[in-house]
């Protein structure tokens, strides 16, 4: 295999990612916009606090909410959006942003 500029590593390599030898653990980082009825924002910010993984930095009690993910993959991001959109009083639920971030270097097992 040639070596790149910037290339330390040769022994990690496209092969050792389709064979899975390659370990890598992720976070993923998701903000989004949880509208919800004014009536229930109450119910509704108390639900989203209950839930793990989530955080509510900021709220309107006209029934806006911005909600921060931090979960260990995207199958859960997904699985606490939907749980999200099931709270009683939530009208609709918005990702603004994602990103998923290794917690550590790629390394071979």
């Amino acid at each position: 295999m040639a070596r790149r500029a910037g290339d330390t590593d040769l022994s990690l390599h496209r092969r050792s990612f389709l064979t899975g030898r390659a370990v890598q653990r992720l976070t993923h980082i998701a903000s989004l916009i949880v509208h919800c009825q004014p009536g229930h924002f109450a119910v509704a910010e108390a639900a989203l606090q209950a839930l793990p993984d989530v955080d509510v930095p900021a709220s309107d009690p006209r029934g806006k909410l911005i909600v921060l993910l931090e979960v260990p993959d995207d199958a859960t991001m997904m699985a606490r959006i939907a749980s999200i959109e099931t709270i009683p009083g939530v009208i609709s639920t918005t990702l603004v942003f994602h990103q998923a971030e290794a917690l550590e270097e790629a390394r071979l097992v």
